[in-house]
């Protein structure tokens, strides 16, 4: 008797490769301009005084208006279709960057900010749409390149306009960027429809199975011990704790240790080069069964990190610093992947991803507005005291939670 092997479906199939090559482009075009907001206010809109007054607010309006709109384009996926609203999150963000690319006045580029924000929302779109095409277990490893595509136009977009800059006008160039995601939409739209929830569904199945045979693991809804609600509280937590100290890093070194601008943007984005470095190794040792403990470690990890930027009195602790603090956030957005593809159900997918990218949006807003207020009353090192003082707390309740 010839007993016959099943082998699983191939994870990058055509739709998926659409949707992950679709939200890097999405990503690069959004990406690649915060860091020049200030520079297009005072170029563009030189002789209107308070858009330099303002120019620190303008960083916040997309992730605010994101903020808002996510879960309930989430709610619309769940009853609408997901890759419909997928396309939409493409089309919009195509006519907020025109808009801000058309804009004459800096309400008019406020506008189209906020355009983006509501209107966009590519991140939890095709996550949504992921989890029609895939089953849990490979969900969760094809989230991690989500966020590896996100990071690494993170470091390539700005690259890119850094030398463009003084060639072309930046403002204009929203235009250019809007490309991108209008073709993203456009190779989803040519796609074939599927049905996607049935073969998910029997993906799943088999998947699991396969799974099982292979690591012993038990099935994701009964491993994660996290429900979807304390997911969101937890990636809204780890959000603030780790970017609490993001907008005063650079004014701190300098004040603290007497680095350069140049010196302090390379160690600002060291730990996206960690992630990217870390990603792959990481995320073949976490599965289900352990996600909510490692979520606990790397939070420690990340928080030490931080505890030791804060201490260091050079370069290379500082250093050490940020490499600990890259691994740790690494480790803790691959645990968060896992357990929102555990807790995710396929009728709910869409409100579910859109409300864990509406609490990491609501996240970032409060680090920014609590970092603002505590430079004020106690100094630039002052936010990345809170930020570890956050993240040891949610490292104990996770171990409490776990006990």
């Amino acid at each position: 008797m010839t007993t016959m092997t099943m082998r699983p479906a191939p994870m990058f199939t055509r739709p998926v490769l659409a949707t992950v090559g679709g939200h890097f482009s999405a990503a690069f075009a959004a990406l690649c301009m915060p860091p020049f907001y200030a520079h297009i206010l005072q170029a563009s809109f030189a002789r209107q005084a308070p858009s330099l007054v303002l120019a620190g607010w303008y960083f916040t309006l997309p992730t605010l208006a994101a903020a808002i709109a996510s879960p309930v384009w989430g709610w619309l996926a769940d009853r609408i279709g997901r890759r419909a609203l997928l396309m939409r999150a493409h089309a919009g963000l195509c006519l907020g960057f025109i808009v801000t690319g058309l804009a004459r006045t800096p309400l008019e580029f406020a506008l189209g900010l906020t355009v983006q924000g509501l209107l966009g929302g590519t991140f939890s779109a095709s996550n949504a749409y992921l989890a029609d095409l895939l089953p849990a277990s490979r969900l969760a490893a094809v989230l991690g390149v989500m966020q590896a595509s996100a990071r690494t136009a993170l470091f390539a977009g700005p690259a890119l306009v850094g030398l463009l800059e003084g060639h072309v006008d930046l403002l204009h160039l929203f235009l250019y960027l809007a490309l991108l995601p209008g073709a993203a939409c456009a190779v989803l739209w040519l796609l074939p429809e599927q049905a996607a929830r049935a073969s998910a569904a029997q993906a799943h199945s088999n998947a699991l199975a396969a799974d099982g045979a292979r690591t012993g693991a038990v099935a994701p809804h009964s491993a994660a011990g996290i429900s979807a609600t304390t997911l969101y509280w937890l990636q809204a937590l780890f959000t603030i704790g780790t970017a609490l100290s993001y907008p005063y890093f650079v004014t701190d070194l300098a004040e603290r240790l007497h680095l350069g601008a140049a010196t302090a943007g390379m160690l600002f984005g060291l730990p996206h080069a960690v992630f990217l470095l870390l990603a792959w190794p990481l995320g073949r040792r976490l599965h289900f069964a352990n996600a909510a403990a490692s979520l606990a470690g790397y939070t420690a990890l990340t928080c030490a990190g931080l505890l030791l930027q804060l201490l260091a009195d050079g370069l290379a602790w500082l250093v050490t610093g940020r490499l600990l603090m890259g691994a740790g956030m690494t480790g803790a957005c691959l645990a968060i992947n896992a357990l929102a593809a555990a807790t995710v159900r396929n009728d709910r997918a869409g409100r579910h991803f859109g409300q864990l990218e509406a609490a990491n949006k609501w996240g970032g807003v409060a680090a920014g507005l609590l970092a603002s207020l505590l430079v004020a009353e106690l100094g630039y090192a002052a936010p990345m005291w809170l930020g570890c003082a956050l993240l040891a707390s949610l490292f104990i309740s996770l171990k409490w939670k776990r006990s």
